[in-house]
């Protein structure tokens, strides 16, 4: 496992970490031995936590989109197989 690597640019503090493909950035947990609410929730973005719940909002729509529609075409099936003739 790679170590990870704290590096100081214009006064902040980055977390990077080798691997495979390079260095990466990492948002840490822990923090000099405090919990980094913002990494845990966001991964290290409140905008990529955003975008992702957006999605999944839409990903949800669509089913449920899907959903009701099956339940209003099972209906007009169910009205529509015992036709009424006068």
């Amino acid at each position: 496992m790679n170590k990870i690597e704290e590096v100081k640019v214009n006064g902040k503090r980055i977390f990077i970490k080798g691997g495979a493909l390079g260095y990466s950035v990492v948002h840490p947990i822990k923090v000099d031995g405090k919990i980094n609410w913002k990494n845990l929730i966001a991964g290290g973005s409140w905008i990529k936590l955003g975008i992702l719940v957006f999605i999944v909002l839409i990903i949800l729509g669509f089913i449920n989109e899907h959903v009701s529609m099956l339940r209003m075409l099972n209906t007009c099936l169910e009205l529509n197989s015992f036709p009424i003739h006068i």
